[in-house]
């Protein structure tokens, strides 16, 4: 029996001028947000500077890759990523390894990766996926390019698997971790544009629920 989820395909940018090191670093990072969350989240690495993520809740796929983007870019000297979104089936299995792992969304994530213009950090594919879809994962690939180190430290805190996303981890317990003022992580936040990608995030969760479903109930 196939079943619908979310495949995230990457790869690192300009990791040949980056440290073996480095490179490691950020692929740690990625498998770190990959084990955060959800048990069931299977990661595979490919290729050196390659990587596939499963999300069994396609509609958290917006929000996996901005808490990808954040971690990476909160880390001062290891490469950032692109991450290109296939929703659709998956073909039975029972390996985790997705080397091995075939289905339309696995086809829809690779082809939009192939097809990303340079300069892109986001795309998306697969059925149900209009242009205005992947316009907003356009748009959201532009706002995350913007974003400085301290925005995404604050970020990353944001969108903390451990916090529900109705219940985002406060402001003030940011500004705790960070040894900060609230005020500042409140100017972190919005120049990096959380509003909106907020409610880009809540948008593709309600897209990915049945009709007159709420993801409270």
């Amino acid at each position: 029996m196939t079943r619908t989820v979310a495949i995230l395909t990457g790869d690192l940018i300009r990791s040949t001028e980056a440290s073996p090191e480095a490179v490691d670093s950020a692929m740690g990072v990625i498998r770190d947000c990959a084990a955060r969350i959800g048990p069931r989240t299977d990661f595979t690495r490919f290729r050196g500077d390659g990587w596939q993520l499963r999300l069994e809740n396609p509609g958290d796929h917006l929000w996996a890759c901005l808490l990808i983007l954040a971690r990476l870019r909160a880390q001062e000297g290891i490469p950032g990523c692109r991450i290109a979104v296939g929703i659709g089936a998956e073909n039975p299995t029972d390996t985790r390894d997705l080397s091995t792992a075939l289905g339309p969304a696995f086809t829809a994530s690779g082809r939009a990766l192939d097809q990303m213009k340079p300069d892109r950090l986001l795309a998306l594919d697969g059925a149900g996926i209009d242009a205005f879809r992947r316009l907003a994962y356009q748009v959201a690939g532009e706002l995350v390019g913007r974003w400085t180190t301290g925005q995404a430290e604050a970020l990353a805190l944001k969108l903390d698997p451990d916090s529900p996303a109705d219940e985002r981890l406060s402001n003030e317990a940011i500004a705790r971790k960070l040894g900060i003022t609230r005020q500042a992580v409140d100017a972190r936040l919005k120049a990096a544009d959380y509003p909106i990608l907020d409610d880009m995030m809540q948008a593709f969760i309600d897209d990915s629920l049945p009709r007159g479903r709420t993801k409270d109930d």
